[in-house]
């Protein structure tokens, strides 16, 4: 992907709101901006890790491997350990609740900022 393009995995229950923390989460909407506007690409399903407030490495690791096409992953609140496994794959984690596509736009105007100092 060039520098122009972003891949954001969404942690929603209905498409329209970020509204779902990451290990709870079982769907996490892909949207992809193309030149000048998001697009949504897939709605993606996911076995949730979050069990009761107990995580195992091993299934945070295996989540994370499955959004590794994925710059951003966004949630209403994302856990220490599932930041770190987030990293570990070179995904930036986001705990952004609130409108889906204003949340787009927030990581956006991030991801510009970011691509100033690189």
């Amino acid at each position: 992907m060039d520098s122009k393009t972003i891949r954001v995995a969404a942690a929603s229950t209905d498409g329209y709101t970020v509204d779902t923390h990451y290990g709870r989460a079982n769907t996490f909407y892909i949207y992809q901006y193309f030149g000048d506007e998001w697009i949504f690409v897939e709605k993606r399903v996911l076995k949730p890790v979050c069990l009761g407030g107990l995580h195992e490495v091993e299934s945070m690791n295996n989540r994370a491997e499955h959004l590794t096409d994925c710059q951003y992953v966004v949630a209403s609140r994302i856990g220490a350990g599932a930041i770190a496994s987030l990293q570990q794959k070179n995904i930036t984690p986001m705990s952004l609740p609130g409108d889906l596509m204003e949340v787009l736009d927030k990581i956006y105007s991030y991801n510009e900022i970011q691509n100033l100092f690189n």
